[in-house]
């Protein structure tokens, strides 16, 4: 039997996952996979994945059924048309795991965000430190028995003006109690304030 499961558990960070840049220019960077929708304005939302490498760990427990991997990319927004400087919207960075056979297990995302501390002179100059990171913030998901695929929504964060771009780093997901082989496929979505969605999904990464 195969399940298939939504699970609703967005995080939001400020400066999700590690750093929120926004700006009218397009990054130089290599993009691996990326959808559009064009809204009732006639403008084109693009959402994109790039540089998304996806690396397998040993598991630090030393367990055989447990999987653990570190997710490291970009998320990334474009807007063009007549009203994209005024564009707002979410972006969410999410995973499809699927598994042959949970024995109970679970699955665990969590990640850190740098805290940026300002501060203002008496001659008026201004001055910024990049403080300890915040406490971690994370996601846990309980596996049904047997084979299935579960859709989990990581993080996410606000997306604003012509060009929005999330860089992740060191993402890291953990797999319990899994026998068998377990594939994860990143997946960024984009959601308008109007409502209009568009959603890419990146090439499955597979962990023996």
């Amino acid at each position: 039997m195969r399940i298939q499961k939504s699970v609703r558990a967005a995080v939001v960070a400020s400066a999700a996952v590690v750093g929120l840049v926004v700006g009218s220019g397009s990054a130089s960077a290599a993009v691996d996979d990326s959808n559009s929708v064009v809204d009732g304005g006639g403008n084109t939302i693009t959402v994109s994945q790039s540089d998304t490498f996806i690396n397998s760990v040993f598991p630090l427990d030393g367990s055989p059924l447990t999987r653990e991997w570190f997710h490291n990319g970009r998320a990334i927004v474009d807007v063009t048309g007549p009203d994209a400087e005024d564009f707002s919207g979410t972006v969410t960075i999410g995973y499809q795991v699927g598994y042959p056979a949970s024995l109970g297990g679970e699955l665990t995302f969590d990640y850190t965000t740098p805290g940026l501390e300002l501060g203002i002179s008496s001659a008026g100059a201004v001055s910024g430190t990049l403080s300890d990171v915040l406490p971690q913030a994370g996601v846990g998901v309980t596996l049904e028995p047997g084979p299935g695929i579960e859709t989990v929504e990581v993080a996410s964060g606000a997306a604003s003006g012509a060009h929005t771009e999330i860089q992740i780093a060191n993402l890291h997901g953990t797999a319990t109690k899994i026998a068998g082989n377990v594939s994860v496929r990143p997946y960024v979505q984009v959601v308008s304030d109007n409502g209009d969605v568009a959603t890419t999904f990146g090439q499955p990464w597979r962990f023996n």
